[in-house]
């Protein structure tokens, strides 16, 4: 797995948290920083799927390594 491009992210709360601070209404961004925020967040976004589908996996794997089955088949009665 490559490694995830989280700086457009970083940077977007990084002013939000200026805004914020500022007590701004609106935050603008450039159509690039628009654009890298939202292919970040994709990519994290599938990664998170990608990892919750193994996760779950690993469960079930798990969940039945500890399941125990035991069979039974009466054996036989003899008089003796």
């Amino acid at each position: 797995m490559s490694k995830l491009q989280t700086q457009p992210i970083e940077d977007f709360i990084a002013k939000h948290r200026v805004a914020k601070s500022k007590n701004q209404q609106v935050i603008t961004l450039p159509i690039r920083e628009a654009d890298a925020l939202a292919q970040s967040l994709s990519q994290t976004m599938t990664r998170l799927v990608s990892v919750q589908e193994e996760i779950i996996e690993a469960l079930k794997t798990v969940k039945e390594s500890q399941t125990i089955n035991i069979e039974m088949d009466g054996g036989v009665f003899s008089k003796e």
